[in-house]
This record gives C-alpha cells, sequence and structure tokens, in this order.
C-alpha cells in the first residue's frame, strides 16, 4: 500500500460521508446530553424551589398562629391588670376600674 491508495481510501470514506457523519453524530450526541442535563438541573431547581416555599409558607403559619398566642397572652393579662385590686391591706378591696371610672366621671361633669 502506497500513500495514494490510503489517501484515496481515507478520502472516499471521509467523502461517502462515514467520517462527516460519525463527526456530526458526535456532535447532535454531545448536544443532547448537554440538553438532558439541563433537564435535570431545572427539575431539581425547581422541586427544591417548591419544597423551600412549602417550608417557607409552614413557617409564616407558625408565626401568624405564634402572634395570636402572644396578643391573646397579652389582652388576658391586660385584663387581669384591670381587675387587680390595689388596696391590699383593707377589707374593703375594690378593682382599680372603679376608680379610674370615678375619676372619668368627674372629669365628665365638669
Amino acid at each position: 500500500m502506497d500513500i495514494t491508495t490510503l489517501l484515496t481510501t481515507l478520502l472516499t470514506t471521509l467523502a461517502s460521508g462515514g467520517g462527516v457523519a460519525g463527526f456530526m453524530q458526535y456532535k447532535q450526541n454531545k448536544k443532547a446530553k448537554e440538553l438532558e442535563n439541563d433537564k435535570t438541573a431545572s427539575e431539581q431547581w425547581r422541586a427544591l424551589y417548591e419544597e423551600q416555599t412549602k417550608t417557607v409558607q409552614s413557617l409564616r403559619e407558625k408565626l401568624h398562629e405564634a402572634r395570636e398566642n402572644l396578643a391573646k397572652e397579652k389582652q388576658q393579662t391586660l385584663m387581669c391588670r384591670f381587675y387587680v385590686c390595689e388596696k391590699l391591706d383593707c377589707t374593703d378591696r375594690e378593682p382599680p376600674h372603679t376608680e379610674i371610672m370615678k375619676e372619668f366621671k368627674q372629669y365628665t361633669e365638669k
């Protein structure tokens, strides 16, 4: 085999499409694999985003519930303070709101 036969065989193989088709097929396979990887990564990010959204939503609900409980407890504390008697050393115990109402009436009568 001399060089002309080798060159002719090589050129014939490439010209007939075997070499070019193989090269094109390699590029297409590479592109298909890249697209598949991108699709998988996109699906993973979407799943992670949905999971985080659910977690944030549940935390927001817990925070809202805790704030409501705190508001109720503050309201109960204020009501207890409202009914607590300030006169501790006598038998005539009066809640402070009666005194507040008396003062209010005095101011409104003037």
